[in-house]
């Protein structure tokens, strides 16, 4: 709905209580805080968020950290943020943000979209759903490529999102796989005086 490239923009928009800062300098792995608890791809952060993909928990087993990038959003259906709820697992202080993706029963058709914008963004991605009788398929593939306004802070994203279901009147079963190759560059802070002399400076 926001028409944006990462779920932080959505979530900043829509939900109360959330703020995004961008530790890591690169808009596609930003901190997530909710009410002071935080999901962050940093190691090292004291993790208050559980993230679950189709009721998966997808914070990394090394340090809770979560890796924002590798879900294409092309292939979201709906994000939840949910309070704080022993439901969700211990660690879960702050609440939980529930990302549920599209499957063939949810989404029918194929849609191509390409978005350019500027230094150098580009963005691409491509949708496919069907449903035949109680199965269905879907795949999702996304590429996008930045420059960045900054020295050394490229970025290139390349994920897919496929999921295979079948379905009775009593229940649901579905096979989903994720796949991504994702590159950016490490821009870290700047003094001051270097930024007055040339803005996209690196340190």
């Amino acid at each position: 709905r926001t028409g944006s490239l990462n779920i932080g923009d959505a979530l900043q928009q829509q939900v109360p209580g959330v703020i995004l800062s961008d530790t890591t300098g690169n808009p596609f792995m930003p901190d997530i805080q909710f009410r002071g608890f935080t999901a962050s791809p940093v190691a090292g952060t004291p993790q208050g968020l559980a993230v679950y993909q189709n009721g998966m928990r997808i914070n990394e087993a090394f340090g809770d950290t979560v890796n924002w990038d590798l879900i294409p959003t092309a292939a979201i259906r709906s994000v939840t943020v949910v309070t704080n709820n022993p439901a969700f697992g211990l660690n879960a202080l702050g609440g939980a943000v529930n990302v549920q993706m599209k499957n063939g029963f949810s989404y029918q058709g194929a849609e191509i979209n390409t978005m350019g914008g500027s230094f150098g963004r580009i963005q691409s991605s491509g949708q496919y759903g069907k449903q035949v009788d109680n199965f269905s398929v879907y795949g999702a593939l996304e590429g996008v490529r930045e420059n960045g306004f900054r020295n050394f802070s490229e970025s290139a994203i390349r994920r897919f999102y496929g999921d295979v279901g079948y379905r009775t009147d009593s229940s649901e079963f579905h096979l989903n796989v994720g796949v991504a190759n994702n590159n950016f560059g490490a821009p870290a802070a700047v003094p001051a005086e270097l930024l007055r002399q040339y803005w996209g400076a690196t340190h």
